[in-house]
């Protein structure tokens, strides 16, 4: 329920990153926002931006927070991340592994970055089963995922990575589970924004226009729902 500023606080089962995990390993970094700010400006065309979104293990907001949308919501188990999220999205605060405390069909589009590959394959498929309900027909998930096959040897230097996904394996996992992949990208970022190199709107820009893409290490991939 929603609680008196409008954000949703439900219960929590385990959550799949360590208390320690933002603190220590993945710190915000206001660098971010310029890369977002180009990559929100790429996704928007997949978007319908007189409807809800939803953004999925939000982390510090940044995959949202350039995207425009009628109404956002952005979930994660982690309150202490809230104060760097936008004013205009509402708070859901709990484990992506319950229900969402949302109405069926309510929601045009899911994005999510950097987030399935945190959880098993089972677990996986049960937050697809759920992302289905809230999506309305023909609604649209938006994955960015770290891609195994281009980064083999640095897939695992996040400890918190449980299952190891590519562009084919994550899109054969969405098809089995009764969705329609309608857009990939296995060369879509850099795998890490750990870089000290420059960051700017624009060089991200030019690099999404680009067909090679240097150094990609993730994925993109969109998909409807039945």
């Amino acid at each position: 329920m929603p609680t008196e500023n409008g954000a949703f606080d439900c219960p929590a089962s385990k959550p799949a990153f360590p208390e320690s995990y933002h603190s220590s390993y993945f710190t915000f970094d206001p660098q971010r926002a310029a890369v977002w700010r180009a990559v929100g400006k790429y996704l928007q065309r997949f978007i319908c931006s007189d409807r809800a979104l939803l953004d999925l293990g939000a982390g510090y907001g940044e995959c949202s927070r350039f995207l425009n949308a009628q109404w956002k919501l952005a979930l994660d188990i982690n309150p202490d991340l809230t104060r760097y999220w936008p004013s205009d999205v509402t708070p859901v605060i709990q484990s992506a592994l319950n229900p969402f405390p949302l109405e069926s069909a309510s929601i045009e589009t899911v994005v999510t970055s950097n987030f399935f590959e945190h959880f098993t394959i089972s677990e996986c498929q049960q937050i697809l089963s759920e992302v289905a309900r809230v999506l309305a027909p023909g609604g649209r998930l938006m994955a960015i995922l770290p891609n195994f096959r281009l980064q083999p040897f640095r897939y695992f230097d996040d400890y918190t990575h449980k299952t190891p996904f590519t562009d084919a394996s994550f899109a054969g996992l969405l098809t089995s589970s009764g969705w329609t992949v309608i857009h990939s990208e296995p060369r879509f970022l850099p795998f890490s924004m750990k870089s000290k190199l420059p960051r700017w709107s624009w060089m991200v820009t030019l690099y999404l226009a680009s067909p090679i893409r240097p150094l990609a290490g993730q994925f993109l991939l969109v998909a409807e729902v039945a």
